[in-house]
């Protein structure tokens, strides 16, 4: 009798799910759609020990702690709007949370996270996009259940059809896989920001690039176009990161621009090497082991947003921060 190749018996699925990432889209239109799926979620981390962590509306925070009720003692509540509410840190955080908490003896945790998304800045929910999707890569070695949920009756449709892109499996009434799910080094390729050009009064940082001139001069057009000091340094360091990439990966040249725009200060850094091949240059958490990385990873977490757009001709990066 010949051998099924592709049969693993249940017990095997199941260890495997324990030990891996679930990470399902809830995609409801009511309160009641979306406590009837997360009050049993929430209610069997308590039953079988396991730590649960919930980042969502402020709204719907309250009715679910309402229903999962006294038992609730051990879970850890947020609101998403105050809880990293920045794509990139937000990743930096799910990252430690689990991190954490497995050093500490969990064997698997239960989260629970609503995307910020920004009305009128289409930057922005790109890059909430790109983080659903890189958060597949981030956590997916580790033992977790991460539940995002999308509220179909507020968000833009475009956002609810992306959710189904970034996710495994959907639940939309009952769960099921999503056949339009693709790996996040697939779909961060295709979705790459278009950049508006920098104005034609741009500053420009004159000359060769040498570190320290270029921090002095960047420091000195942010803090003229309102940013504080503190916001400034982490602009700075920031740009230092990527202009060091810039020199050692980009031809050995950069050119460097700021301006401020709308309460708004960016700046540009342009190299003319070979580009980035890897979509996810700066997403995933630099592992000790390796030294490469490191400073996107950095860069990333000091900056309201960080965009990556890679050319046959080089490489731009363009960073902001709001005053």
């Amino acid at each position: 009798m010949g051998t099924n190749s592709g049969y693993r018996p249940t017990s095997t699925i199941a260890r495997e799910r324990l030990t891996r990432l679930e990470h399902p889209a809830l995609l409801y239109g009511t309160v009641e759609e979306f406590l009837s799926c997360l009050v049993p979620f929430v209610s069997g981390g308590i039953d079988n020990g396991e730590p649960v962590f919930v980042a969502v509306g402020a709204d719907h925070l309250a009715a679910l702690r309402d229903e999962v009720g006294e038992g609730a003692a051990g879970v850890t509540w947020a609101d998403t709007r105050e809880w990293h509410p920045d794509p990139a840190t937000r990743l930096r955080a799910f990252h430690e949370l689990v991190r954490d908490e497995l050093a500490g003896g969990a064997t698997r945790l239960r989260l629970v996270g609503e995307p910020v998304w920004p009305a009128d800045a289409p930057e922005l929910v790109l890059e909430w996009k790109r983080y659903e999707s890189v958060l597949n890569a981030v956590l997916g070695p580790f033992p977790v259940s991460l539940v995002c949920t999308y509220d179909t009756s507020r968000l833009d449709p475009s956002i609810t059809a992306d959710a189904r892109r970034t996710h495994p499996r959907v639940r939309e009434g009952a769960e099921r896989v999503s056949p339009q799910f693709e790996a996040p080094e697939q779909l961060l390729g295709q979705w790459v920001a278009e950049l508006p050009p920098p104005p034609a009064d741009a500053a420009a940082f004159q000359g060769s690039v040498d570190l320290h001139a270029a921090r002095e001069f960047l420091n000195g057009e942010a803090l003229a176009a309102g940013l504080k000091p503190a916001r400034a340094r982490d602009l700075c360091l920031a740009a230092t990161e990527v202009l060091t990439n810039a020199l050692v990966h980009g031809g050995g040249g950069a050119g460097l621009r700021a301006w401020p725009l709308e309460g708004t200060f960016f700046c540009q850094i342009d190299d003319a090497g070979r580009g980035l091949t890897d979509p996810l240059a700066g997403y995933l958490p630099p592992s000790p082991a390796v030294d490469s990385g490191r400073g996107l990873w950095l860069a990333r977490q000091l900056v309201d947003l960080l965009q990556i757009v890679p050319a046959p001709g080089g490489t731009t990066v363009r960073l902001r921060m709001a005053r």
